[in-house]
């Protein structure tokens, strides 16, 4: 009885969206055939939605999730053309390898007829993201907020990519990006769903090194890269002129005295009337017509501003020399000289090492710190290990696979299994410590999607123990284990 009401409840949901995405399109000129793809798009994100959020745990709420899809249809998407297979238009797009194409000013899509295309599509044509500021330098703006986008887009295409309603298969191929997926993943499963944009651990500072070499390699935007090259050359120039620092406070001194001598000749035309016009006469004598200055007024304006940057460059230059802010300044060039360099050695296993590591330590210490009355935050980090551990670095293999983090995946899930123990969520299945991790470690790794539902049966026979591992009550998995004179529950729920 109880069930039926749940599964009416739920029958009520989805025609509740049914009827609010229906409301929409009856003011959008779009097809019979896409009206019912939007319709097959909202069922199977409804099918899954559960699957996705028990497995993930850092999602928006159903409602939320929905209601912003809803938003951007509304809002975006004033046309929606599908392609069918075979026709000129599908050989346009295969030709560039791609299943959609956005006309963002127009608000228009064109795609084939497929419900994660058009939710990709409908994704990525929003463009109301908060976009990240304060990054450490200007010119990783660009590369990391992309970076950021494209993993966020491949987070949500999870829904109905990875979860059926049934099972959690993960669809590596069909993942557009493995390193922004993971960096993505890494910062949303550490900082939350909430403060994802927060700058606030060294994991964004190698964060922001992948984004960057995605970028430069990936993206080959041949005028960018050309402006990173330029960029580094002139820090690593300056760099060495700090390294010689006679030279450096000669260059320093030279650098004042012509912008003393640019201010001079700033003010003899502000205070000169004749001088100001030739000015605005040889000015404008060598620039486009577009950039001409359009009045003598607005060439004063010009000649202020000027005049405060070299004021500036004075300034600056008077607090480098102080011995204090010389190192700090220098300091600071050699950690971007450093990142600069860093950043074209092109993507490899060795950045997804660094980053996991640096997770995992990071996570740790908030397991660390997780008290008994927090009960619910210790589950979603056994939840969140879980979903690490599966994330794809490449075809057919995972971040558990990644022999280097062998020792702080123990670690860790050693240090989850006390706890979980300790705080009454887990059952104790017996006091030898080793043979309690043989046994839980395999939890994660397990697919079964809702933890709570594992059941544990262990049996001996000559030699081993034996351990079943049951979703509610249909066997998932077994393993045998050493057999070890140790007592132990032979058939226990893990969570209590």
């Amino acid at each position: 009885m109880e069930k039926n009401k749940i599964l009416a409840k739920l029958n009520l949901k989805i025609k509740d969206y049914n009827n609010k995405l229906e409301k929409i399109l009856e003011n959008k000129l779009f097809s019979f055939d896409v009206k019912n793809l939007l319709l097959s798009m909202l069922y199977k994100i409804e099918n899954g939605y559960e699957d996705y959020k028990t497995a993930k745990i850092e999602v928006p709420s159903k409602d939320e999730f929905i209601e912003n899809l809803l938003r951007i249809i509304k809002e975006k998407c004033l046309k929606i053309f599908l392609v069918k297979p075979g026709t000129s238009e599908a050989e346009e797009l295969e030709k560039e390898h791609k299943k959609y194409k956005l006309d963002k000013e127009n608000g228009e899509i064109i795609c084939f007829p497929n419900e994660l295309t058009i939710l990709t599509a409908i994704l990525e044509i929003d463009e109301t993201m908060e976009e990240i500021k304060n990054l450490p330098y200007d010119y990783t703006s660009i590369p990391f907020n992309n970076f950021i986008k494209e993993g966020r887009i491949d987070s949500a295409r999870e829904v109905i990519r990875d979860f059926n309603g049934w099972s959690w298969d993960i669809d590596v191929k069909r993942i557009r990006n493995i390193y922004s997926n993971f960096g993505y993943q890494c910062l949303l499963l550490l900082n939350g769903k909430n403060k994802i944009l927060n700058i606030n651990s060294e994991l964004y500072e190698i964060a922001l090194k992948v984004a960057m070499r995605e970028y430069i390699f990936q993206k080959k935007d041949n005028k960018y890269n050309s402006n990173i090259k330029k960029i580094k050359k002139e820090k690593e120039e300056r760099l060495e002129l700090f390294n010689n620092k006679k030279e450096f406070l000669s260059n320093l001194t030279d650098e004042k005295k012509k912008c003393t001598k640019s201010i001079e000749k700033i003010d003899k035309i502000l205070n000169n009337n004749d001088l100001l016009k030739k000015e605005y006469y040889a000015r404008n004598e060598k620039l486009p017509n577009k950039e001409k200055i359009f009045s003598v007024s607005y060439l004063v304006k010009i000649l202020e501003k000027e005049r405060q940057t070299y004021l500036e460059k004075i300034e600056e230059n008077n607090k480098i020399i102080l011995p204090k802010e010389f190192i700090k300044e220098k300091s600071k060039l050699e950690k971007e000289v450093e990142f600069l360099n860093s950043i074209f050695i092109e993507n490899s296993e060795e950045t997804i090492i660094e980053m996991s590591k640096c997770f995992l330590k990071l996570l740790k210490d908030k397991i660390d710190k997780i008290k008994e009355e927090n009960k619910q935050e210790l589950v979603k980090c056994i939840y969140k290990i879980r979903y690490f551990r599966y994330i794809p670095i490449a075809q057919e293999k995972y971040v558990r696979d990644l022999k280097e983090l062998n020792t702080l995946f123990k670690q860790i899930i050693k240090l989850l299994i006390k706890k979980a123990q300790n705080f009454k969520i887990f059952e104790n299945l017996s006091e030898d410590e080793e043979l309690t991790y043989q046994i839980l470690s395999e939890v994660f790794d397990t697919k079964i999607i809702n933890l709570e539902n594992i059941n544990i049966q262990c049996k001996l026979d000559e030699n081993n123990i034996i351990v079943e591992y049951y979703d509610d009550t249909i066997i998932e998995k077994q393993i045998k284990i050493k057999k070890r004179n140790a007592r132990l529950k032979k058939k226990v729920k893990l969570f209590i």
